[in-house]
């Protein structure tokens, strides 16, 4: 699946084997881009999997919002791996996010997609909604981390 051979969770070791038992705990399995980052620079995997927790536990944002954000951005980038991926997670959790994530949502798509048409009105928007601009802010850099990511892994899927 992809071009370079991966540490397996089978395989992994010291370090690496504790990372894979965290995701696993974490996600009920270790995903395969999760191994082939972690192959490729362990230290920015460590880094990745700080950062989703940290986001996971978001006191604004709802973690069952992050999947279908991921799957909106893989379908309007034609991440196939991401768009198969993330469906699989939507399926497997057979939760929604709280509906009032929804202008948070669209405004993170509004900003990467249509970043001419954001202003200080979308951010009033947000602010009477009940999200602040730090929310804002939380979730459009987990939206453009998730971006590059995603090509990160359609570089080495073949």
């Amino acid at each position: 699946m992809f071009i370079v051979d991966v540490i397996k969770k089978e395989d992994a070791e010291s370090e690496l084997k504790l990372i894979y038992k965290m995701i696993e705990k974490s996600l009920g399995f270790v995903p395969k881009h999760f191994e082939l980052f972690a192959t490729i620079n362990i230290e920015a995997m460590k880094e990745f999997v700080a950062y989703n927790q940290k986001i996971l536990t978001h006191e604004k944002i709802d973690k069952d919002l992050l999947p279908y954000l991921r799957l909106e951005i893989a379908k309007r980038e034609c991440r196939e791996y991401c768009i198969a991926f993330n469906n699989e997670m939507i399926k497997k959790s057979q939760s929604k996010y709280d509906m009032s994530q929804e202008i948070l949502l669209q405004k993170v798509l509004k900003a990467i997609y249509k970043s001419k048409n954001f202003g200080s009105e979308d951010l009033k928007e947000l602010d009477k909604a009940g999200f602040h601009a730090k929310d804002f802010f939380d979730l459009l850099s987990y939206a453009t981390d998730f971006m590059a990511k995603s090509k990160l892994i359609e570089v080495y899927t073949k």
